[in-house]
């Protein structure tokens, strides 16, 4: 049952080696709900990682937990003991030596075994405790066969669903039994590269071209006119051929759809994206507004964003007529004076569309973190739309697929604000995106080539005297 087939990693040349990595990223994550991302990022630099062990590092942190109760099934069936007694990194360490083992079938047997052992070692452990994870590990070799038959089962003889019950019992009741399961399914997938071609310096056929040259394998988006998705590559995104031109940048699908949301572009038009965080939306915005020398401002207060803000620009749009601001939109819309004829707000959210890209998400959260979300997200929608111009358009977006986060804030804003109303998506998409599209919002579930995220198009209600 492999999930992925990776290269065997080549023997680590410190003590603290790519399992270690691993174990102790997965630790901090369990103690701090912090981003995976960014602890990882910590970790990796104290353990001195080169690239192939940052590499096999992600791929285990990020396989265990999109399998995690898969794996925490297979670890209780070989310990006597509750897991909770279990010390924290040799717990961990037990559950990424039993992805190794179960799940990436090119890391031979005895390297996911000694490299766990020498992790433990790493962490100063005592020595009964290496003998403790080497004695579980060969177990689970030797019982291999009946475990691969049972760990996808659970006590009712349904497959693991590896995400926490109140997120299913969510997804179930608002989509079905079958739905569900597909959502979970994809999600426990790992996520194919998807680029959105720069067609400011390039065309898709010719990067498509550039990539098959360098022996990557290429397909079209499946909804986007300008994606090209690289199911099998998983390396480092700044070797691709064109990135150092800016042919690219990585985005899924349905980010790059997002902004069609604000066509059609005004000749001459004032655009801001008003949560701009490392700049891949205003990247595509600056792309739909190349050919009506339009203006884009952005707003992003915290300082390592605008950096990688700065970066990424620079490197794609370099001549881009786009303003960033280092505040939050709050700030911004207290001393603006500008009306827009085109704003995004791409909220703040609690990202249940993007746990298959992002799975440290569905343990990170909580349903009662839903709330909290939908007050800031509320307050972001009314902070821009004092922003819009009389005829301008306001696009709200999410990265969830919780109501409370989506319609629900639409809802809550439209009662309000009684002279906008709710447009419909449709027209300004590609007819392949069209069937993504629910009761007007743009609102695709997670697939294979697409994250799970909303989007609602707003305009100001047209009095009978303006048209006239």
């Amino acid at each position: 049952m492999p999930e992925s087939r990776q290269k065997t990693a080549r023997a680590p040349q410190s003590a603290k080696s790519a399992r270690f990595a691993a174990i102790e990223t997965l630790c901090q994550l369990e103690r701090s709900r912090l981003p995976v991302a960014s602890l990882f990022d910590k970790v990796a630099v104290e353990c001195a990682l080169d690239s192939p062990d940052r590499h096999l590092a992600m791929n285990i942190i990020y396989g265990v937990l999109r399998q995690r109760q898969t794996l925490e099934s297979l670890l209780q069936s070989l310990c006597r003991q509750p897991l909770s007694r279990i010390k924290p990194f040799v717990r961990q360490a037990l559950l990424t030596g039993l992805y190794q083992i179960f799940f990436l079938d090119r890391i031979p047997e005895s390297a996911a075994v000694n490299e766990s052992v020498k992790a433990l070692q790493a962490a100063h452990l005592p020595k009964n405790l290496h003998g403790f994870v080497n004695g579980v590990l060969r177990e689970s070799i030797r019982r291999r066969q009946t475990l691969s038959a049972a760990c996808h089962m659970d006590g009712a003889g349904a497959t693991f669903l590896n995400h926490p019950d109140w997120l299913v019992r969510r997804w179930q009741q608002r989509y079905g039994e079958e739905e569900m399961r597909r959502i979970c399914a994809v999600n426990n997938q790992q996520s194919p590269l998807i680029l959105l071609v720069n067609t400011r310096v390039t065309t898709r056929s010719q990067l498509q071209a550039d990539l098959e040259a360098a022996g990557i394998t290429v397909q079209l988006g499946a909804y986007s006119q300008d994606a090209l998705i690289l199911p099998d590559f998983h390396g480092a995104v700044n070797r691709l051929p064109g990135f150092t031109q800016g042919h690219f940048q990585v985005q899924d699908e349905a980010a790059q759809l997002l902004t069609l949301l604000l066509s059609p572009i005004k000749k001459g038009g004032l655009y801001l994206d008003g949560c701009a965080g490392l700049g891949g939306k205003t990247g595509s915005l600056v792309q739909l507004c190349a050919a009506s020398e339009a203006t884009i401002v952005a707003v992003e207060p915290e300082p390592q964003r605008q950096q990688k803000f700065r970066d990424n620009m620079q490197r794609l749009h370099p001549e881009a007529p786009v303003t960033l601001y280092g505040m939050d939109l709050q700030h911004f819309a207290q001393g603006c004076n500008l009306r827009f004829d085109g704003i995004l707000v791409d909220a703040p959210c609690s990202g249940t569309g993007v746990t298959g890209r992002h799975p440290d998400i569905r343990w990170n959260r909580q349903e009662g973190d839903l709330a909290r979300y939908q007050l800031l997200q509320l307050a972001l929608l009314e902070q821009a739309s004092g922003l819009l111009a009389a005829d301008g358009t306001l696009v709200y977006a999410t990265c969830s697929l919780e109501p409370e986060e989506n319609e629900e804030v639409i809802a809550l804003f439209l009662e309000r604000h009684p002279g906008f109303m709710v447009e419909e998506c449709s027209p300004f998409l590609p007819p392949a995106a069209r069937e993504l599209v629910r009761d007007k919002f743009f609102a695709p579930h997670p697939g294979p080539s697409i994250d799970g995220f909303f989007g609602a198009r707003l305009g100001r209600i047209k009095r009978e005297a303006e048209t006239a």
